[in-house]
């Protein structure tokens, strides 16, 4: 075959395999050519700077070797199809109230389930553009470097926020790739960045996770904090999580790009009413009726445990008596002494901060806390509750 017929063959390729994308659902679609990414010496540097916190999995040889090399994955790769589907980019303030903040992303169904069932599609469909050859999808499924084959397809640039933007969908995007071993049509990147001056996103971020233009410390992060992070929530870090119980959009709401976001066709990753719940309803999920209810979410990612440890620290920000009832009764029953902990330290946040009330109900709610802290800084069986009710204990009968 000339050369001439092989880069038409290449092309047809390429133009029906980006009709099949949009066919699916998909709103954006690029080519990157197999070759080194720059993202990996990026992607090295995070990793010993420590910044992927209790994330080991990150840094094991055999992840680090197949980020840096994907022909590990797929031994004849050639070329690296990139496609981008978009989550809501609005937010309902009253959901809001009612259940905490979650990340827009996570409010509907678990995207790995969205995003699977339309890339094995496109895998099929690749597989039978070419018989006989070979595919593999991901979807922040394997140890790719997504971001950085992103850029390469010419989807977007990363901003200074680590997430990679587009001029036409903003950020409120997924990302999914498609490893093939055949020649197609490679896109031109995003000529600059386009952030400019911009610094909106390192100025919002509520912890100051973003410790420079571009560079993310996962142990300062909401979203690591209330999603990958096993144990308690640093003392220092809670207040800044506000009312977050899964994941953080901070950066992407200040972000000016996202002035120019479409709205999501996909409906399963609209989010769920979850009528009848709450953030103190949640205090009463055991782990078959969490499991359960977030069956098909993301937020099963948490774990039970993580996940009321959020709503506590939730709660305990927004200060509210009406709370007192629920995490008293989590304070003394919950079978995890994580979830005991974390509603230890929201009892004292909210003894120490509720406002000044002649109200009746809510003094006597207020009445009750220091001594059921009391009772568990000497009674509860497990050593790190006891050290958090002893410090809520002397918050909540400090002076006002």
């Amino acid at each position: 075959m000339s050369d001439a017929a092989t880069v038409e063959l290449a092309r047809d390729r390429t133009a029906k395999l980006k009709e099949e994308a949009t066919r699916l659902g998909f709103e954006a679609a690029g080519v990157a050519s197999f070759g080194p990414l720059d993202a990996q010496a990026h992607y090295e540097a995070w990793l010993a700077a420590g910044m992927h916190g209790g994330m080991e999995y990150l840094a094991s040889p055999k992840h680090r070797a197949r980020r840096a090399d994907p022909t590990r994955l797929l031994s004849a790769l050639r070329s690296v199809l990139v496609v981008a589907m978009c989550y809501p980019p609005e937010r309902d303030a009253a959901r809001d109230r009612r259940l905490g903040r979650i990340a827009r992303y996570a409010a509907g169904e678990d995207y790995h389930r969205v995003m699977r069932d339309r890339l094995r599609q496109l895998e099929d469909f690749t597989r039978a553009l070419v018989p006989g050859s070979r595919a593999l999808w991901y979807s922040d499924t394997g140890a790719i470097l997504e971001r950085g084959w992103a850029e390469r397809a010419g989807i977007g640039w990363v901003g200074k926020h680590a997430g990679v933007l587009s001029e036409s969908l903003g950020s409120w995007f997924l990302l999914g790739e498609v490893l093939i071993d055949y020649e197609l049509v490679e896109d031109s990147p995003v000529a600059r960045e386009r952030c400019g001056t911009c610094t909106r996103c390192l100025e919002a971020c509520p912890t100051g996770a973003i410790v420079a233009p571009h560079r993310v410390d996962a142990r300062r992060c909401i979203s690591y904090l209330t999603i990958e992070h096993r144990g308690a929530i640093p003392l220092d870090m809670r207040a800044a999580i506000g009312d977050w119980v899964f994941g953080c959009d901070v950066c992407q709401e200040v972000c000016p790009w996202n002035r120019f976001a479409p709205p999501a066709a996909e409906a399963r990753l609209h989010a769920r009413s979850l009528e009848g719940w709450s953030l103190t309803k949640f205090l009463s999920l055991d782990e078959a009726r969490f499991l359960e209810l977030f069956e098909t979410s993301p937020i099963r990612r948490a774990t039970r445990a993580g996940f009321l440890r959020n709503v506590c620290v939730a709660l305990g920000n927004r200060r509210e008596t009406t709370a007192v009832p629920a995490l008293l009764a989590t304070l003394a029953r919950d079978p995890d002494a994580l979830v005991r902990a974390h509603a230890a330290w929201a009892l004292g946040e909210i003894a120490a901060g509720a406002p000044q009330s002649n109200a009746v109900q809510p003094l006597q709610l207020l009445e009750r806390i220091a001594p059921e802290l009391s009772r568990a800084a000497t009674a509860d069986r497990d050593t790190e509750v006891r050290e958090e009710a002893r410090i809520a204990h002397a918050r909540a009968i400090a002076p006002s």
